[in-house]
């Protein structure tokens, strides 16, 4: 498939992928990082290599945010869509190029290959090198230093299923330069409501010193879609990064999330609301790594399982020995609707230092009764009433993101959900 580029710096950048890939053991619930999450569903089945569909502009009109004006990057089978992509000029500071035509320049290769040599905090994660050697559309979005980008950046994976199950490997490199802002949208959605594929994505972000970067998540798969979603971030001074999550379909969804905090002054904020009913099975890996002192960091995860779908929070953070004055807030609140539904939360906290304000909890309950009771008193019906008890309660995730026609998208869906 290198079609006579054996020598190009993408060739040898995918083969090492595929050599710690033959090498490396898919992870078992053996593995405390996957205790919960058997991923024996995804190896198992059989698939072919996506193929590229010809889409029309009023085909994914459902899927973009025409009032955000953004950089549009349209993925069909994890294959880049040109003709339905919309990028537009750019200003100077800011390069969004292919990953092959990315490591043709010194400079890129070494800060490419310094992000890949981050694991994470995962154990025992064979889906890192299976993207490495696998993705074919890899992309590179850099900002320059002193450069704000008001248009957020939007990555639109869709999958077209067919009878034939496909595989992709979403890939991204973002770096934010000095004193930068930047926002970028990944949306994953499919193109019908059956049919089964697997998304294998991978991201490696890095925050320089004073620069901001929002990050929205938003996984809107059919319901017999698989996917395992890897991101690896790195935080210079003074730094901000955000990350916005929604969780709403796939048959069984893994999301590994990292931050290390590289130096004082940095802050992060994850935030994360996920829905799974049926047999849905969706799992959230965090891990925070505070490595400097005067840090801050914000997590919440909030969750809504019914039918017979399962949930797992395993959140950790890790307060090392110099990083004294940190302050971290970690918690995770699920509910669950049915007798059959499972949650399995495990939040951790880690602590070497001595001068530091943390806190981490979760919790498992049911509707309250009395409130349904008291929204029933005053005329609202009790289907009615569950579901404004169920959508406040995931509020407090979906009003924290800054970008209206987002949240007004997520909530639309979660409506659709929960109807």
């Amino acid at each position: 498939g290198l079609n006579g580029h054996g020598n190009h710096p993408i060739a040898h950048f995918r083969r090492a992928g595929f050599e710690q890939f033959e090498a490396a053991d898919f992870p078992t619930t053996r593995d405390e990082d996957w205790k919960y999450t058997s991923v024996k569903r995804i190896i198992q089945n059989k698939y072919r290599a996506a193929t590229a569909l010809d889409l029309q502009e009023e085909s994914i009109a459902d899927f973009t945010f025409p009032a955000l004006n953004a950089v549009r990057l349209v993925f069909v089978n994890g294959i880049l869509n040109e003709k339905l992509s919309k990028i537009g000029e750019l200003p100077a500071a800011l390069h969004i190029q292919s990953l092959d035509e990315a490591l043709e320049k010194e400079e890129n290769k070494a800060w490419v290959e310094e992000q890949i040599a981050q694991k994470g905090g995962t154990d025992k994660n064979a889906f890192i090198p299976m993207n490495l050697a696998f993705a074919d559309n890899g992309f590179f979005i850099k900002i320059e230093k002193n450069t704000t980008f008001d248009r957020p950046i939007h990555l639109l994976h869709l999958s077209a299923p067919s009878e034939e199950a496909h595989f992709s490997h979403p890939q991204f490199f973002l770096w934010a330069g000095k004193s930068s802002n930047l926002t970028v949208i990944e949306s994953f959605q499919s193109t019908s409501e059956t049919g089964s594929y697997f998304n294998n994505a991978a991201h490696w972000i890095d925050v320089a010193d004073n620069a901001q970067v929002s990050y929205y998540r938003l996984q809107f798969e059919n319901k017999e879609a698989f996917q395992v979603n890897n991101t690896i971030v790195r935080q210079g001074r003074d730094s901000v990064f955000s990350t916005y999550a929604v969780d709403l379909g796939g048959r069984m969804v893994r999301n590994n999330l990292s931050t290390e905090l590289l130096a004082s002054g940095t802050e992060t904020n994850m935030y994360c609301a996920y829905l799974g009913d049926d047999r849905q099975h969706i799992d959230n890996q965090t891990f925070m790594d505070h490595a400097m002192p005067h840090c801050v960091s914000n997590e919440l995860y909030k969750g809504i399982l019914t039918d017979r779908a399962r949930g797992v929070f395993n959140g950790k953070v890790l307060v090392r020995q110099d990083a004294q004055k940190t302050n971290a807030f970690q918690q995770n609140s699920s509910l669950v609707l049915s007798k059959t539904a499972v949650m399995d939360a495990k939040p951790q906290l880690e602590i070497y230092a001595d001068d530091v304000r943390c806190s981490h909890g979760a919790t498992i309950g049911q509707l309250d009764e009395g409130s349904i009771f008291y929204l029933k008193s005053r005329g609202i019906p009790e289907a009615k009433a569950k579901n404004l008890l169920q959508r406040a309660f995931v509020g407090e995730v979906i009003e924290a993101m800054k970008l209206k026609a987002v949240r007004e998208r997520v909530l639309a869906k979660i409506e659709e959900k929960l109807g």
